[in-house]
């Protein structure tokens, strides 16, 4: 059975470019645009891994990573942000496993999630 990827940002382009390179890499993927649906897509689609933008509106990524976590204290969620370091601190806090820089290299982010998945 296929593994499966949650992908969460409100940037609708990137959250495109992120499924499909998911994808291309042999996973099954579903997307949200806030972090309010992605805790409601979670509990429907029950992801093996969540990729979480930080900045979104509504609800952001790490109330999202903490409402998902909250549900599911073994879920396993990697924030994407352009953040500095100084404010990883604050993310890692949240509960995420990793957190992946913007831009994203492809590579980087297909390898993050065979980490935990493979």
């Amino acid at each position: 059975m296929k593994k499966k990827v949650l992908v969460v940002d409100d940037e609708d382009l990137l959250r495109e470019l992120l499924v499909q390179t998911i994808k291309n890499s042999g996973y099954t993927v579903e997307q949200a645009k806030d972090g309010a649906v992605a805790l409601e897509m979670y509990k429907t689609f029950h992801p093996n891994i969540v990729i979480m933008d930080v900045i979104m509106p509504n609800t952001d990524g790490i109330v999202a990573t903490a409402n998902i976590l909250k549900y599911d204290p073994d879920a396993i969620v990697v924030a994407l942000t352009s953040f500095s370091s100084a404010k990883g601190d604050e993310i890692l806090k949240a509960g995420v496993k990793e957190i992946i820089g913007k831009p994203i290299k492809s590579n980087d982010l297909v390898t993050v999630i065979k980490k935990y998945l493979d």
